[in-house]
């Protein structure tokens, strides 16, 4: 795995293409996906970065969304970057590697996350 270190020596991982992912409001598991690479890679695995959010292409759909009864299809509303929660220097593209830590929100009221760094 490759880790990064934080100012606090605390360790996380820097999350690639096919990172597992879940969201508090949704009923399924999702998967981070790249159509196209940055050009970095991680042992032959696209890595991504902060802005690798885009619903329906860089995150799909969670099933189904909890936010109201019945539950109508999930269909992820990103419009801000990925937050790391630690201050990371490797830049892919002019913006931050994404980290295991992150998390994105969505315009739904959802936190997605991530449960997998993708590495394997």
């Amino acid at each position: 795995m490759e880790n990064v270190l934080d100012a606090n020596s605390k360790l996380s991982e820097y999350v690639v293409c096919g990172a597992k992912l879940s969201c508090t409001l949704g009923t399924a598991k999702s998967n981070l996906k790249m159509p196209i690479s940055h050009g970095v890679f991680l042992k032959d695995i696209p890595q991504c970065n902060i802005n690798d959010r885009v619903p329906l292409m860089n995150i799909l759909s969670f099933g189904s969304c909890n936010r109201s009864v019945p539950p109508p299809p999930c269909i992820p509303a990103t419009p801000l970057p990925w937050m790391n929660k630690k201050d990371i220097l490797l830049f892919i593209n002019g913006s931050e590697a994404l980290i295991k830590d992150a998390i994105c929100s969505c315009s739904f009221g959802g936190i997605i996350s991530i449960d997998d760094s993708g590495q394997i």
